[in-house]
């Protein structure tokens, strides 16, 4: 029979190991020719407190510039030998990876050139844990390294992500330093989702599962939407967890052996625009929007517009949503001025009731009101009688957000109801 003493310590390293059991974290990696991936193996392993609880799964696209023998033998690791001429791109290859999953409690998804901080795996759930969100999500651009030369030379700075620009509902994203991250003691809230580093519940793999059918742009936007209105936050740390080698100068790229990746990315671009309700040519079935929230409320929040290609100006600033929205002029935009002689048919126009008044409505691309003017009877019966059958107008508008689509006639009759309306494409 075992002392008292030695029973509690046999207790508490079995208590201890059953905790760390739980702790399961299954680490993504989608690597296309990579010479780097070895080392980011490597140093995975090696600065994890815990490498007894990582689990790999790795979408290893290749020729022959590297040899996974070791790894294929470890139980931890599950490898997808994709022959690199196979491949049909990094999101396509996420996918894949998408389905070795196993219930890990953890997803930690990055690139296969990456480097860690000792003790990573413990510092990255501690973060985790310390939100008490259990939708949280942990993102952002890694800071640089550089392979060549000592750690100490690598960027000391931690980033977020910084959207700077939107055209044709298709946004800009670039590192940027956390700013007073000195003084900055938990995670931020995040709009957006770096593909070289999400750390979340595994459960995530199976709500939000990669979309197969994207390529490269446009593969971060699409998750980080799918993320939020399937109920996920996103948040960006608040200290350095890992480093990413951004350079890669030399090393082939999935669009340097593949001559397709163009239309790829415009098949790509359609499903998109799909996702934000642009176009409604494809059905995405488990890829399309979450029912937790909406895509209207994805645009509150994160002060991105992309029916009307316009950032918040806090967006842009680089500050910490949600945004205030109670001021249309906090949006980036330009003021112009719209002026237009309007000319109709005055056959077309109900005349069944004498007129009150006339309005006149005009309606930018998305059926929101820009300017209204109504014209009283009394004021100019010429008008309201078809005497004279057009009118100018002058009024400002806001660009890119607004455009001038079409002109609303509508009469109001003496009876006090409304007649039926005339609608003017412009």
């Amino acid at each position: 029979m075992l002392p008292k003493k030695e029973k509690k310590v046999k207790v508490a390293k079995k208590n201890s190991q059953q905790a760390a059991d739980q702790n399961l974290i299954y680490i993504q990696i989608a690597s296309y020719r990579d010479p780097q991936l070895l080392i980011t193996l490597k140093d995975c392993i090696d600065k994890a407190k815990h490498p007894e609880n990582l689990r790999f799964g790795i979408a290893w696209q290749h020729s022959n510039e590297q040899n996974l023998s070791k790894y294929k033998e470890d139980k931890r690791f599950k490898i997808l030998d994709i022959p690199y001429k196979e491949s049909k791109g990094a999101s396509w290859a996420r996918s894949q990876i998408n389905s070795l999953y196993s219930d890990e409690k953890y997803t930690l998804q990055i690139d296969s050139h990456t480097r860690f901080i000792q003790n990573w795996d413990e510092e990255l759930i501690s973060m985790w844990e310390s939100m008490n969100d259990p939708y949280a999500v942990l993102t952002t651009y890694p800071s640089d390294y550089y392979p060549n030369l000592p750690e100490e030379k690598w960027v000391k700075t931690p980033y977020v992500i910084h959207t700077h620009s939107i055209l044709d509902g298709k946004t800009q994203q670039r590192p940027r330093v956390l700013p007073n991250w000195e003084d900055i003691k938990s995670p931020i809230r995040a709009i957006h989702l770096a593909a070289g580093f999400v750390f979340s519940i595994g459960q995530m793999i199976k709500d939000v599962p990669y979309d197969p059918n994207l390529y490269f742009i446009g593969e971060e936007m699409n998750l980080s939407i799918r993320l939020y209105t399937h109920g996920y936050n996103l948040y960006h740390p608040h200290k350095i967890i890992i480093w990413h080698y951004y350079i890669r100068k030399g090393n082939p790229k999935h669009w340097d052996d593949h001559s397709d990746w163009g239309n790829n990315s415009l098949q790509a671009d359609i499903r998109n625009d799909c996702l934000l309700k642009r176009k409604f040519d494809i059905n995405l079935g488990i890829y399309n929007l979450g029912n937790k929230r909406t895509l209207e409320e994805y645009q509150n929040y994160s002060g991105i517009d992309y029916t009307r290609n316009i950032l918040h100006l806090d967006t842009i600033d680089g500050k910490e949503p949600p945004r205030d929205l109670s001021d249309f002029s906090k949006w980036s935009y330009e003021i112009k001025e719209h002026r237009e002689t309007i000319k109709w048919n005055y056959n077309i126009i109900d005349k069944t009731k004498p007129y009150r008044f006339w309005a006149f409505i005009f309606k930018d691309q998305t059926n929101n009101e820009i300017y209204r003017q109504d014209v009283l009877y009394s004021e100019d019966k010429d008008l309201l009688d078809g005497i004279k059958r057009e009118k100018e107008f002058v009024f400002n508008y806001y660009s890119p957000a607004q455009k001038p689509s079409v002109l609303i006639i509508w009469p109001y009759a003496e009876s006090m109801e409304w007649l039926n309306k005339t609608i003017i494409n412009l």
